[in-house]
């Protein structure tokens, strides 16, 4: 009788420590994830750190941590990390023991493959007992971001002529008379607006006196990102490649810009990455770099208006004064059309052309 009092007290005890861990094993358990930078280029390294405690007496034997993510980060090996890939999300899976009061921290070197903003919402957590008779799962909010920039080429590598323009643009900005700003007065000259007349100098010389306007650094410009391939390509942009460096160009464009103090927007027919409106991107001239370089790195490959159609819309808004710069495949004859209607209302416009054969891959 011994044996089998023996098997019959081991399972109830058994089944004893697997209810306490079904009701206790999550109990007091707390998991943080983030990453060492919130924002970083294609081809950094950043590190995301785990970091999870058992406030409790009770050990687990086994812990088992899971989420997804998109896929262009990737995950240097390291023990108890799996990594899975899909073809647009990949499974991080972390595995750990976790004594009475314990606190672990790990670290992984992750490094950013390509462009975009990568969320990680949730990670669910699974553990039991050691017996594999029990078995609790709870799921933690996480709300982690990353955001990875398009990497920016050498100036010198944008296609001629480019150079000479970019080389005008801070010159330029000194060059434009400004309304609201005097610096003393002048004598009457033909052409001048009666407007502009100054009655007190003119009673106070005898002659006639004008304002004299002052130079203002007030200079904009737009980059113009085209995500045409050609002027009969429809929704789906075919040469991924061609559009990547397209926006590595823009986000180059938009560097060297803010650093000359001129103020830099963006407008493009592609679409915003979980925009659900589907809407172009369209940033009024602006100082901040980080704001361009975000849209730049949510930018979905999806032609969502013809690009024509844009330009011709800030046309109609009668925007004025305005240097547009238009990163495109192409030169169809309706874009051709659209970029002298600006030009035409008072703005400058240039091309940058990209180039039609692209070597690597983004």
């Amino acid at each position: 009788m011994t044996l089998p009092w023996f098997i019959i007290s081991t399972l109830l005890m058994m089944m004893f420590i697997s209810a306490i861990y079904q009701r206790n094993a999550l109990k007091k358990v707390n998991y943080v994830r983030y990453f060492s930078a919130q924002a970083a280029f294609e081809g950094d390294t950043v590190e995301m750190v785990e970091e999870i405690s058992n406030g409790k007496l009770l050990p687990l034997p086994w812990l088992r941590l899971e989420s997804s993510i998109a896929r262009g980060l990737e995950f240097g090996s390291q023990e108890n990390l799996g990594i899975s890939s899909g073809e647009i999300y990949q499974n991080h899976v972390s595995l750990f023991y976790l004594r009475p009061y314990r606190h672990i921290k790990r670290t992984h070197r992750v490094r950013c493959e390509k462009r975009g903003l990568f969320r990680l919402d949730t990670a669910t957590m699974t553990t039991g007992d050691l017996f594999g008779l029990s078995r609790s799962t709870q799921t933690f909010p996480l709300q982690l971001e990353l955001m990875v920039y398009p990497v920016m080429v050498d100036i010198h590598e944008l296609p001629l002529p480019i150079h000479s323009w970019l080389g005008e643009l801070p010159v330029k900005r000194w060059i434009v008379h400004d309304p609201f700003l005097t610096a003393g007065t002048r004598e009457y000259s033909a052409g001048d607006s009666l407007g502009s007349i100054n009655w007190k100098a003119t009673a106070r010389t005898g002659q006639m006196q004008v304002h004299r306007k002052d130079f203002t650094a007030d200079s904009r410009l737009t980059v113009c990102l085209n995500m045409e391939i050609s002027d009969s390509m429809w929704r789906t942009v075919t040469d991924r490649e061609r559009i990547e460096l397209g926006i590595r160009y823009a986000a180059t464009i938009a560097d060297y810009a803010v650093s000359q103090g001129i103020e830099t927007g963006l407008l493009s027919n592609g679409r915003l990455d979980g925009d659900g409106e589907h809407d172009p991107v369209h940033a009024e001239p602006m100082g901040r770099l980080e704001d361009i370089l975000s849209l730049l790195a949510r930018l979905s490959l999806e032609r969502v208006l013809p690009m024509s159609r844009l330009l011709e819309l800030e046309a109609e808004n009668g925007i004025t004064d305005t240097d547009y710069l238009i990163i495109s495949c192409h030169r169809g004859a309706e874009l051709q059309q659209a970029a002298e209607q600006l030009r035409l209302s008072g703005n400058g416009v240039e091309w940058l052309d990209i180039p039609g054969e692209v070597r690597g891959s983004a």
